[in-house]
């Protein structure tokens, strides 16, 4: 790695609150015994231990043909690797261009004005994913069907003889057998819903198993005998030891069509 920077304008800091630099040499781990030579005014040194023993080492000037700082590895190896070091250790405040890697594996920055920023990458970034649509609910065939029992954790009983959801109650779904939900990455779902044979006028609300029912809808009809969807993001949690579980409510007695046409994943390139 190399840095280009005018000589006036732009500084490159390697911080002694936990940092180290040389060849397959840890960043984030202090070196008590290690030599100071990252003192302000002494060289970095690659493939030693540089430790500034509490102080700065501020490097100035430099360009891609002569860089204040190059990092090269041995074969096979990182030029630069870093110690994770738990998140409450890191100062609150961390100098501009300054980098350390939580416990947790989270990558901070020191941001303008000495901010310390957390930064989103490829590895902790949420990604929304794509899968067959794929049917998990349809009221209608509840009573005389099994069909959907292996995504029904809860409430099965709540849908009467006519395949429809009675008003004011809930039903539980999970969607962990379907394809992409691995353990510890989904976090939600995008889910398509549908009412259908409506008696009269209501509301529908999806939300996450394991949180209280929020006050709001994902879906509202105002008659009897009606069809109506809606495309909706809702979050799944824990319910009854089954993971991934998502609930509907309704508020007026209807059929419902659950059709889950994507997922949101944690951790993807795991």
């Amino acid at each position: 790695m190399s840095a280009d920077e005018q000589p006036s304008t732009s500084r490159r800091r390697i911080i002694k609150a936990g940092v180290v630099a040389g060849a397959g040499a840890g960043v984030g781990a202090v070196a008590a015994a290690a030599p100071a030579s990252a003192d302000p005014g002494d060289p970095v040194v690659l493939g030693a231990l540089n430790n500034a023993q509490g102080s700065e080492t501020v490097l100035v000037g430099g360009s891609s043909a002569n860089p204040t700082l190059a990092l090269r590895g041995a074969p096979g190896q990182a030029p630069l690797r870093f110690s994770p070091e738990p998140d409450n250790l890191l100062p609150t405040e961390m100098p501009t261009g300054s980098l350390a890697v939580t416990t947790e594996g989270n990558l901070v920055i020191g941001g303008r004005s000495n901010t310390k920023a957390y930064v989103n990458t490829s590895r902790w970034a949420n990604r929304t994913v794509a899968i067959p649509p794929t049917r998990i609910l349809d009221t209608r065939a509840v009573p005389t069907s099994t069909t959907y029992d292996k995504y029904i954790v809860g409430g099965r009983a709540n849908v009467d003889s006519s395949g429809r959801l009675k008003a004011k109650t809930a039903i539980q779904l999970t969607i962990s057998g379907l394809p992409d939900v691995t353990p510890g990455q989904a976090q939600a779902a995008y889910v398509n819903i549908t009412v259908a044979g409506t008696v009269a006028a209501g509301f529908l609300t999806a939300y996450s198993a394991q949180l209280p029912r929020p006050g709001t809808s994902s879906l509202n009809w105002w008659g009897p005998n009606q069809i109506l969807s809606n495309l909706v993001e809702v979050q799944v949690g824990t319910y009854s030891n089954r993971p991934y579980t998502f609930t509907i409510y309704t508020d007026s007695t209807t059929s419902v069509i659950v059709d889950v046409s994507g997922l949101i994943l944690a951790n993807p390139a795991s």
